[in-house]
């Protein structure tokens, strides 16, 4: 299998810290998520075990309370809802997947710790029975979320400065995500493991009609084009940082999935946008519509797998 890298955006990392990590009172007997059959419904074709393992971008597809993190509606306290995980419909195979994202989760909550009582550890759902590993993670680590928030509701200085300030934090990023692939890859032996960037999901400085644009502008809570700027180069910064720890690791089965432009036509502010706003149930995440693209485009990278012989069910 040879490792492609494909050229992707971060600039949709908006991945907001959802509350604190769990502490002593956290369970040693949490109970892993029951794994669920998606895909066709034609017995006929193979079933490969995905797991997936990552933040609130895999995970949160409901609105959910934010002081307990509780879907509403359903049990989870991470937030996991049918977002993009459940939603895979590849041609040439099911899946038997099990979903361990959470919402605010860190490279610390995969590998080292549990983020919230009644969660496993996300590794621990990995095994040599594994077939296929999508994990997505990182914004929360290099401080994106903090960066974002002062762009939302501080002038364009105090962006820019948050952005300074939280430099380091961003450049620890590389060697921490060396790491964790490097786990994955030695927890889960015989997968392929697809790293899932994120999509490029706010409008470009400088387009017109932004401030009429309520999901990304209003009193006391706004982004400016000042500010779009910047995030676009702390997004590019940390995608650069996600591909340079790829390279490093350089094992033929760390994959890319490039979702820099599965928004295309559909960012926040574009007639019909796959991404909440600021006004929306889940600020700054992909809607219902936005899952739905993410399946599509990562549909089509698990049929890559097979057609290429770089997955086969065992």
């Amino acid at each position: 299998m040879r490792k492609r890298l494909a050229a992707g955006a971060l600039v949709g990392l908006i991945v907001a810290a959802l509350g604190g990590v769990g502490g002593p009172a956290l369970r040693f007997d949490a109970q892993m998520p029951a794994p669920i059959v998606v895909g066709p419904d034609d017995a006929s074709l193979p079933t490969l075990n995905l797991v997936v393992l990552g933040d609130s971008y895999a995970s949160a597809a409901l609105p959910f309370d934010r002081g307990t993190l509780q879907v509403l509606g359903a049990p989870s306290v991470c937030a996991r809802g049918p977002a993009w995980p459940r939603l895979l419909m590849p041609t040439n195979m099911r899946l038997s997947l099990t979903h361990v994202s959470c919402s605010g989760a860190v490279v610390a909550d995969l590998i080292d710790r549990r983020m919230r009582a009644g969660e496993i550890l996300q590794v621990q759902a990995l095994s040599a029975e594994t077939d296929i590993v999508m994990l997505g993670i990182g914004g929360n680590d290099a401080g994106f979320s903090e960066v974002f928030a002062a762009c939302r509701t501080e002038d364009a200085a105090a962006c820019v400065a948050a952005g300074e300030r939280m430099k380091p934090q961003a450049a620890a990023l590389s060697g921490t995500l060396v790491r964790l692939y490097r786990t994955v890859l030695a927890k889960a032996p015989n997968a392929v493991v697809i790293v899932v960037m994120y999509a490029d999901s706010l409008p470009a400085a400088g387009t017109p009609g932004l401030d009429a644009c309520s999901g990304l502008r209003a009193p006391g809570d706004s982004i400016s084009d000042a500010d779009l700027a910047v995030l676009a180069e702390w997004g590019t910064d940390i995608a650069d940082r996600v591909r340079g720890a790829i390279t490093t690791v350089n094992d033929p089965r760390l994959r890319v999935a490039d979702l820099a432009d599965a928004f295309l036509g559909h960012r926040l502010c574009d007639p019909e946008p796959y991404q909440w706003g600021r006004d929306g149930e889940i600020p700054f995440h992909p809607n219902a519509a936005g899952h739905a693209a993410l399946a599509a485009r990562l549909s089509a990278v698990l049929d890559a797998l097979v057609t290429e012989g770089a997955a086969a069910h065992r």
